[in-house]
């Protein structure tokens, strides 16, 4: 309660500390690890509409947003979810989840604006990738203490169950490692890896099918896309070694014969589920293709889609967005993640500086992550997705920053706050990485 109280007349002066304040209330939620009045008050709120107060008073020397392709269609894509919330068939229901996906998408186009230099980018990796990554070491730790453990439950919020948990560690995953290969400091490299080995535990301690099939996916791509492949590989073996040496046989035995029903999927009720919820939101897509039935009203239509009382979710966040938000808005989802994708191949391939491509690889990972993991669980308005893309816009700023500066003959190639241009709009100034001629690509010192 006094940090988030006391960062209020801050955030006034300083939105970006509200950024700050807002994402880690979202990703380490220590609300929920608090006894008190702070578990039910709405913090977030306060937070929001500080920083929402601070941009409007720094207007001159902050943007509220970046206009580029992933914020346009992030943008359209919030304004057709509006649309299907009208046209929901129960408006009710809908609106039980509307605010997920608009404030997902309102701060990320805020954060495009807000995170423009080395240092905010670098705040914004470290907070994402150390909030979530301290619920999963301290759970790794548990259960490494105890010989064992299995999670049935998550921290709450996008993380409420052991499945979504298990996909928002799987997705830090990368940005763990990326710090463990790259910071300068040998204390964070050293905790990067520590909580990267404790996450795996986690993951594999919430004994969920899709966590572990996202962690093979994850972790493949984590040894073929690194530059250090031997430290990458040794790590993911410490996390999956440890589990294997601190678990108990009668925890083994369950957990393999939990894995064991990924290929026997017809003798696992669990899995027939899905498969039942898959089919009822293929033919509701078939009856609403254009603006779906609305957000969270799959369960108002189930029986008459089923043939069966009792309810499942869709259990497929491409299934959801095409049964609840009909296919322009999964067009548009899908848009989003493949351009932010795009781009990040492009900054990699022309950046010079080395800590931005390497944490342009580790978002890609965490994105392959998201899409892999988003096959078995309703995730279309999971937070971390669209700060993930967010991020990747702010990347090309950093970059675009750090090529003018290295063009105009600025030493050590690090990028300092690009001061507001008073008279030009933000909306009309020319996107990062279109520098002209004189700078091609973009280059800049470590």
């Amino acid at each position: 309660m006094a940090i988030v109280l006391g960062s209020v007349p801050v955030i006034f002066f300083r939105p970006f500390v509200g950024l700050v304040v807002y994402s880690w209330l979202a990703f380490m939620r220590p609300q929920d690890m608090a006894f008190g009045a702070s578990r039910e008050l709405p913090l977030s709120l306060w937070v929001a509409i500080a920083m929402v107060i601070g941009l409007a008073l720094a207007l001159g020397r902050e943007r509220a947003m970046t206009l580029h392709v992933q914020t346009i269609l992030l943008a359209l894509l919030g304004i057709w979810i509006s649309g299907t919330v009208l046209n929901a068939v129960s408006r009710p229901a809908a609106m039980k989840v509307y605010g997920n996906y608009w404030k997902a998408i309102v701060i990320s186009l805020l954060t495009t604006g807000l995170v423009r230099d080395r240092r905010r980018l670098r705040t914004m990796l470290l907070l994402i990738a150390f909030s979530i990554g301290f619920l999963g070491a301290k759970r790794g730790l548990f259960g490494l203490v105890r010989g064992g453990i299995r999670y049935d439950d998550g921290p709450g919020g996008f993380m409420s169950d052991n499945n979504s948990f298990a996909l928002a560690l799987n997705m830090v995953l990368p940005l763990l490692v990326g710090f463990a290969l790259t910071e300068e400091k040998r204390w964070v490299r050293l905790v990067s890896a520590g909580a990267a080995a404790l996450c795996m535990l986690s993951i594999l301690f919430t004994f969920s099918r899709g966590g572990l099939l996202t962690l093979l996916v994850v972790g493949c791509m984590l040894v073929w896309r690194s530059q250090h492949r031997f430290l990458v590989a040794a790590l993911l073996a410490l996390g999956i070694g440890g589990f294997a040496l601190i678990s108990s046989s009668e925890l083994m035995e369950q957990y393999v014969e939990r894995a064991s029903t990924i290929s026997h999927y017809e003798e696992d009720g669990s899995a027939l589920g899905r498969l039942t919820a898959w089919k009822a939101s293929w033919k509701v897509f078939h009856d609403h293709p254009i603006l779906g039935i609305g957000p969270n009203n799959l369960q108002v239509v189930w029986t008459r889609y089923a043939g069966t009382a009792r309810f499942h979710v869709a259990h497929n966040a491409y299934l959801q967005l095409l049964a609840e938000c009909g296919l322009p808005g999964l067009l548009l989802f899908l848009g989003v993640i493949a351009t932010a994708f795009w781009h990040l191949q492009k900054l990699r391939a022309a950046t010079a500086v080395p800590w931005i491509e390497t944490q342009a690889r580790m978002i890609q990972i965490s994105i392959v992550g998201y899409l892999v993991g988003s096959m078995f669980l309703n995730t279309a308005y999971q937070e971390l997705i669209y700060h993930l893309v967010a991020l990747s816009v702010c990347a090309e700023v950093v970059a675009g920053s750090l090529a003018l500066s290295s063009a105009e003959g600025g030493s050590g190639g690090e990028a300092q706050p690009v001061p507001a241009d008073g008279g030009i709009p933000w909306w009309q100034r020319p996107r990062p990485g279109r520098l002209g001629p004189a700078a091609p690509t973009w280059t800049g010192g470590a």
